[in-house]
């Protein structure tokens, strides 16, 4: 792809050579690991926040002219830990938060990189800007306030817990309740954190694309539009040939909820011809190579191709979204474990894209 770029250029000296770690080193912290993907470049693969809620992974880009982040975390608390080990590898100031689309879990923790680092740009596509203001002002408000669903969900456990017993009445084993207690402590911090979310909109903004002179680093931005969200932005090192997806890919399944399905196979068409030596998704284990990217690409494609083919022959939208099945492709996404996902989380996540693709089909939400 031929692209032409704006150019940010910055002239800082760098206050000391990047600390890399060996290619097979990792830095962790409780919640966290930093893989080393390339010279100077790193993933953070977080733990998730919650049973519902994942901390986005974190791209860490060092120049000699200073740092790029990509992307922030769900929690300010778990984007300060970030801080800390992006500090264990190199001294030198984040200049860049690049957001790759308004997702809380992707922008939230950016104030934490804000007050760290005076001068701070947060980069995003234009159209991004709005969305992630409006979703760092609601939140506090919104998932924390007395009868939300986020409440709600934090107190029904509390009263299982309490009662020792589950939904059918059948008392809790001590695995379960160690379970349990985990969960509510967990989301008890969800609501701490969303509490204190602090408004910090990205203040550089682009249209298609950018390039980043980090000093002797070019980083190219991408928004690709329609995909995963509205606009979905990827970062790519063209000299190391790693490649930052954000939500176009999310491993070891595609987030589908608010997708756009149509559009979004064009976008991976076009990402896997994208040469690569390393790809990190917007969630999940770091790829070598685009296989998981044509998987995901060859899901939306057959399921595309299945609702087209029950429409022409008539069937309703209603029937549509009944008939679409799509078993036979589970087998292709095992989970981290190397092992099939239960038939309720696949049947979750194909439903969601059954409803979505067909409406898309049949020249709805597209």
């Amino acid at each position: 792809m031929v692209r032409s770029f704006v150019a940010i250029g910055i002239v800082v000296a760098g206050v000391c050579a990047a600390c890399p770690l060996t290619a097979q080193a990792m830095l962790s912290d409780s919640g966290a690991r930093m893989e080393r993907v390339a010279e100077g470049v790193y993933a953070i693969i977080h733990d998730d926040a919650t049973e519902d809620w994942p901390h986005s992974n974190v791209g860490v880009i060092i120049g000699t002219g200073g740092v790029l982040v990509i992307d922030s975390d769900y929690y300010p608390s778990r984007a300060r830990a970030d801080i800390a080990l992006i500090r264990r590898v190199t001294d030198r100031p984040v200049r860049y938060l690049v957001n790759t689309h308004w997702h809380g879990d992707h922008t939230h923790g950016n104030g934490a990189y804000r007050d760290a680092f005076p001068g701070l740009s947060v980069v995003s596509q234009r159209e991004n800007r709005e969305t992630i203001e409006l979703n760092q002002l609601k939140w506090p408000r919104s998932a924390t306030a007395p009868g939300s669903a986020t409440r709600k969900v934090f107190e029904r456990l509390q009263a299982t817990l309490a009662s020792g017993k589950d939904s059918a009445g059948v008392p809790l084993s001590d695995e379960a309740r160690r379970a349990l207690t985990w969960n509510i402590d967990q989301r008890r911090m969800e609501l701490e954190e969303l509490a204190t979310v602090p408004v910090a909109p990205p203040n550089v903004l682009f249209d298609g694309d950018l390039a980043i002179d980090l000093g002797g680093r070019m980083v190219e931005l991408h928004n690709w539009g329609r995909a995963n969200s509205p606009a979905d932005v990827t970062v790519y090192l063209p000299a190391e040939r790693v490649l930052f997806t954000g939500d176009i890919l999310v491993h070891p399944l595609p987030y589908v909820g608010g997708s756009f399905p149509g559009p979004w196979i064009h976008v991976l068409q076009q990402v896997e011809a994208i040469p690569v030596a390393v790809v990190v998704p917007g969630h999940g284990q770091v790829q070598r190579d685009h296989a998981y990217t044509r998987r995901v690409r060859e899901l939306l494609q057959a399921t595309r191709t299945r609702i087209d083919t029950l429409f022409r022959q008539g069937k309703t939208l209603a029937e549509v979204q009944t008939l679409v099945n799509l078993d036979d492709l589970r087998a292709r996404f095992p989970d981290v474990n190397g092992q099939q996902f239960p038939p309720d989380v696949w049947t979750q996540v194909s439903s969601v894209l059954v409803e979505r693709m067909s409406q898309c089909v049949n020249g709805y939400r597209c």
